[in-house]
């Protein structure tokens, strides 16, 4: 029987370790690109005046109060305790 000159399985262990330390940089890295990414966009948009434009602004001219007792009840609706058959 001849003795083995090299421990494979150490070798394997080493190098399935350091794949997985790289695996798990680079998952660490793309999460912390994302983030950085949404933090950066969402202060460039603050900072941009375009959402101002387009948003209305109500004023006492523009909206008028709604009288909701005069008006008629529906009537297609069940309560939620009605039964199911």
């Amino acid at each position: 029987m001849k003795m083995q000159k090299k421990d494979l399985g150490t070798q394997a262990i080493n190098v399935r370790l350091a794949l997985c330390k790289v695996c798990i940089t680079a998952c660490f890295a793309i999460a912390l690109s994302l983030f950085l990414f949404a933090c950066g966009s969402s202060k460039d948009s603050s900072a941009t005046d375009s959402t101002s434009a387009a948003m209305h602004t109500d004023t006492p001219a523009t909206t008028a109060p709604i009288d909701t007792a005069a008006a008629p009840g529906d009537t297609t609706m069940h309560p939620d305790s009605t039964h199911m058959h």
